[in-house]
């Protein structure tokens, strides 16, 4: 998984045990809402396992090493850090200057996720805003799927080729998702749904809390539109596209 979505969608997979072990950055926070209760308690309780960790560029920069077909990236990111010590790189002296050098593998995940703005049917992906590692993880993935806002017509992507960071020949398969973010924000569409990740945080403290959430908006719902409905449908949508632009103002809001 890729983007804004990437966080709220591990934690819940962790959260649920349809995870056993990771390797991570940025071990199960929130951003400015905190850390996750729910896979900080799987992890402690030992029944998902933390194997490695790096941080956000050492993790990046993974997938830049595997795009480029590098067996790993040179990088002093890491050095002198206890992260380093937990993590799958290897420091060794550097052959020119002598001093150390920390080795960040290459990664090949055996398949990612990438939302994006709009796609065509063949696969050519169009993001707006910051890419931040979609570029990168697009092409060393052994299997991308991308989920789309909208499939367009192919002459909308030939208007503005410049907009294509993903080519159609790394893609696997399209899948048309309105709304595929939710509850997490799309640059220049919504924004995110924060009562529904407050909701998620505080329910998430407890076991039982974490299985009323997950019956609530995963086993309880049919689809992905039955999902939107539960949220609050086209007027909470509709809310967070203006929230988006700041036309509605920020409400306070309770995370634990």
């Amino acid at each position: 998984m890729a983007g804004k979505t990437a966080v709220h969608d591990a934690d819940l997979l962790v959260a649920s045990g349809c995870v056993n072990k990771v390797e991570v950055a940025y071990c199960f926070g929130h951003e400015l809402r905190g850390l996750s209760p729910a896979s900080r308690r799987m992890v402690e309780s030992g029944q998902c396992k933390v194997i490695a960790e790096t941080s956000n560029a050492g993790h990046q920069w993974r997938w830049l090493a595997g795009m480029m077909g590098l067996p790993f990236i040179p990088s002093r990111n890491l050095l002198g850090t206890d992260t380093g010590g937990y993590s799958s790189c290897k420091v060794v002296k550097d052959p020119f200057s002598g001093k150390p050098i920390n080795l960040i593998p290459a990664g090949y995940p055996d398949v990612a996720f990438i939302h994006v703005h709009r796609c065509d049917v063949y696969g050519n992906a169009q993001i707006d805003g910051i890419m931040v590692e979609d570029f990168e993880l697009s092409r060393c993935a052994r299997r991308l799927i991308i989920t789309t806002e909208e499939i367009v017509d192919n002459e909308v992507i030939r208007r503005e080729p410049w907009k294509t960071s993903i080519p159609f020949f790394v893609v696997d398969a399209v899948v048309e998702v309105p709304y595929g973010s939710h509850p997490c924000e799309m640059p220049l569409l919504y924004w995110f749904d924060e009562d529904n990740i407050a909701e998620w945080l505080r329910l998430s403290r407890t076991p039982e809390g974490t299985d009323e959430y997950l019956q609530k908006y995963v086993f309880g719902v049919d689809n992905f539109e039955d999902y939107l409905e539960v949220c609050g449908g086209v007027k909470r949508l509709n809310y967070l596209k203006r929230r988006e632009f700041l036309r509605e103002p920020m409400k306070p809001i309770a995370y634990k």
